[in-house]
């Protein structure tokens, strides 16, 4: 199989996956949900995405030349393949609906409150699908090319945060209860899962040397860099955290430094538009593998096929933004209040713990098969010298 990506590259994907809606919607949401303590549950979902990524890692490590749909197919059969492959499509395709929903909400706020619907919609669809139609290398090359800046960026902001914003103590501590916590935690499943994507990479991912240090090293980075975030935004807006959705623009409204080099919108707005383009593209194409996977009847890939599941995808997108989710708030009291939609998300959860569980039984078996192999031939060495002795003696 062919490699398209280098384990750097997927570590620096790995490391975008992280962000994104984390940084404008969510912390306002979670804090509406369990106040200071959203804290505990922001960190227990990069918890349980962290462990899941090391099942992951792994799995891509022992198969390297097989892609993610023909080992479905050879360990669990075509029909569950299907089953789980269609589970990864609505799971990422309600992140692509969170995503543009969101996406147009705060760039509505932050950047043109009059601008139409369908001018973010045409240019987040167009940069999305031209990410995928480039294709998984050049996806790649674009997010190397550019995650210096995203770094930069980033850190830049919160390095400043920290050193001007003036920063409140954010104790005491667990005023909600631990429930409360893992309802907070739960309720948000769908902005977890930031490493399933991986599984769909699968053979085409050329290992090095250094990789694993790599790709780690930039996942920490990126959980870190998150969970800092929160502690940040928290302790400048302390109990009116609920109220400020835009997060990380207007967090840059309480730095004293904006004062003296004019707005300082353009470096928060700047960095959201880029990370909405590539969680787009990553999104754009997790949902159209997952759904050609579904429709594919034969073993050879259909290029026609892949481009009719990319405008079906696209028109799907449009009659849940334009009809069903006609208003952010709709989207998100059935994205993240609705029992339904949680549940979902622990479901596709279980898929990566499922396919590391899989991939134990295979390397139990491959381990007793090698075991038995040698004891065969140490104990046919054994005979053939025994049988030379004894006609040696007959002789």
């Amino acid at each position: 199989m062919k490699k398209t990506l280098s384990a750097r590259q997927l570590g620096l994907i790995a490391f975008i996956s992280i962000l994104a809606l984390k940084l404008t919607i969510v912390p306002a949401l979670m804090f509406e949900k369990s106040g200071i303590d959203a804290i505990f549950s922001v960190f227990l979902i990069n918890l349980v995405d962290f462990l899941e990524f090391i099942l992951i890692y792994h799995v891509l490590k022992k198969n390297q030349n097989i892609g993610f749909y023909d080992y479905l197919c050879k360990h669990f059969g075509k029909f569950l393949a299907k089953v789980i492959l269609f589970l990864i499509f609505i799971f990422y395709f309600l992140k692509l609906i969170a995503l543009t929903s969101g996406g147009y909400n705060y760039s509505k706020q932050a950047i043109f409150k009059n601008a139409p619907l369908y001018l973010f919609l045409f240019i987040l669809l167009s940069i999305s699908n031209s990410l995928y139609l480039f294709r998984l290398k050049s996806y790649g090359r674009t997010v190397e090319f550019t995650y210096p800046f995203i770094v930069f960026m980033f850190l830049g902001f919160l390095l400043i945060a920290v050193l001007s914003a003036p920063l409140q103590d954010l104790r005491p501590f667990f005023q909600h209860s631990f429930g409360n916590i893992l309802e907070s935690a739960f309720s948000f499943g769908l902005v977890g899962g930031n490493f399933l994507f991986m599984l769909l990479f699968m053979g085409k991912i050329k290992f090095g040397k250094n990789s694993t240090r790599s790709v780690y090293g930039h996942v920490i980075l990126g959980i870190f860099s998150l969970i800092s975030f929160y502690f940040i935004d928290y302790s400048i807006f302390k109990y009116t955290a609920f109220a400020h959705s835009l997060s990380i623009s207007e967090i840059v409204q309480f730095l004293p430094l904006p004062t003296l080099l004019g707005s300082f919108d353009w470096f928060a707005v700047s960095l959201m538009l880029i990370l909405f383009c590539f969680q787009g593209g990553l999104y754009m194409f997790c949902t159209n593998y997952a759904l050609c996977g579904v429709a594919k009847f034969k073993k050879t890939d259909k290029k026609w096929l892949s481009h009719i599941v990319l405008i079906f995808i696209n028109i799907l997108i449009l009659i849940f933004v334009y009809l069903i989710f006609p208003s952010f708030f709709s989207m998100r009291t059935v994205l993240f209040n609705q029992i339904y939609i949680p549940i979902f998300c622990q479901v596709v959860y279980l898929i990566p713990i499922i396919v590391y569980l899989c991939q134990l039984i295979i390397d139990f078996k491959n381990r007793k098969k090698i075991r038995s192999g040698i004891k065969f031939k140490f104990d046919s060495n054994i005979k053939l010298k025994q049988r030379k002795v004894v006609y040696e003696k007959d002789f």
